[in-house]
């Protein structure tokens, strides 16, 4: 978490991918003002949990698939 912006990752077991990121920035944010920090941990806090549960990601990465397999 940063003063202008934000990145989270987790796993996410889904037929896109293993992995989700969300990334926050907000370009018009000098880097040296701290004032919107606490509503950027805000919003992660509560849109990236909501997120991963809307896309019903699990909490590991399947496993990988065998050569041959598709998931």
């Amino acid at each position: 978490m940063g003063t202008d912006g934000a990145i989270s990752t987790a796993p996410c077991g889904t037929k896109g991918g293993d992995y989700f990121t969300l990334t926050l920035q907000l370009p018009r944010i000098e880097l040296t003002d701290r004032s919107h920090r606490g509503d950027i941990e805000k919003f992660m806090r509560a849109y990236f949990p909501a997120t991963l549960k809307t896309l019903g990601c699990r909490t590991a990465p399947p496993a990988s698939p065998r050569p041959g397999q598709e998931r």
